[in-house]
């Protein structure tokens, strides 16, 4: 056998016996175009392998091909074929969620979302009202010491009369028979031992400025669970954007909670000579 491929033993034979593609296609009734792509080796042209066969076979029979040779050309047919053929690409489309899960998945991230914008909206609103009110100004302090704390507002109770020096001591109060003398109920202390330790901690969210001896030593947010502890020779003053938030401890003694929720309230500290 010769070294020629499938296409060209086909068209030198038809060639060979002076036939056209016609005159072949008529006597085997296979169409031109498929005799064509058989002599030119277009295989992809032609439809599936079992009728490739039949097409190769019926065309080498009327060229007068022996069955030795038809054979041989489906073998190589077969070889040319499978060597060509390219993977097929299969698509995997993902399973569609379903819709149970996305509307979770959707109403999961709106409630995040509805959380962040709530808490910046709290945040935002403490900290204008926070920012609005001028800082208290802490005493003035003179070469003995500390000022004089502001006098308390009045109680309706009598004023208390500070000591006098001795020798111009005022007559003592007449007593009163048939009881104890009266007495005006104590005024809440605003002076302490010196160094001053003011602490807070805190049950909730809230902008909080502490100021020790005109010095700002905190100016942020304190979360719930939170503790601060600062200490001044002189003086210590806060401001607190939600009162209720902060328990306050001065000097070991528990003051309690500032104010109402969202009340931004000033308090001053002020430690006495040492």
């Amino acid at each position: 056998m010769n070294g020629l491929g499938i296409g060209a033993r086909l068209r030198n034979a038809r060639q060979a016996r002076g036939l056209s593609l016609e005159d072949v296609a008529a006597a085997t009734r296979i169409r031109r175009p498929f005799l064509e792509a058989l002599e030119v080796e277009a295989f992809e042209r032609l439809p599936a392998p079992v009728y490739v066969k039949w097409f190769l076979g019926g065309y080498a029979s009327y060229l007068g091909f022996s069955q030795d040779e038809i054979q041989e050309m489906h073998r190589d047919l077969a070889d040319r074929v499978s060597s060509t053929e390219e993977p097929v690409d299969v698509r995997i489309t993902p399973v569609t969620p379903q819709p149970r899960i996305r509307r979770r998945v959707l109403m999961i991230g709106l409630l995040v979302v509805a959380g962040l914008l709530y808490f910046s909206y709290v945040a935002y609103v403490q900290f204008r009202q926070f920012a609005a009110a001028p800082p208290p100004q802490p005493p003035a302090i003179s070469e003995n010491g500390p000022a004089a704390p502001p006098p308390a507002p009045s109680t309706g109770a009598p004023p208390r009369v500070p000591p006098s020096p001795p020798g111009n001591a005022p007559p003592a109060p007449p007593r009163v028979t048939g009881g104890a003398p009266a007495s005006a109920p104590p005024s809440p202390a605003t002076v302490f031992a010196s160094p001053l330790v003011v602490a807070v901690e805190a049950s909730d969210r809230s902008w909080v400025r502490a100021v020790a001896d005109g010095v700002t030593v905190f100016e942020g947010f304190l979360s719930a669970g939170d503790h601060q502890v600062w200490q001044a020779n002189h003086s210590l003053s806060l401001r607190v954007g939600n009162a209720s938030a902060l328990s306050l401890t001065v000097d070991g003694q528990s003051l309690g909670r500032l104010g109402k929720p969202g009340d931004v309230v000033d308090r001053v500290f002020t430690a006495g000579p040492q």
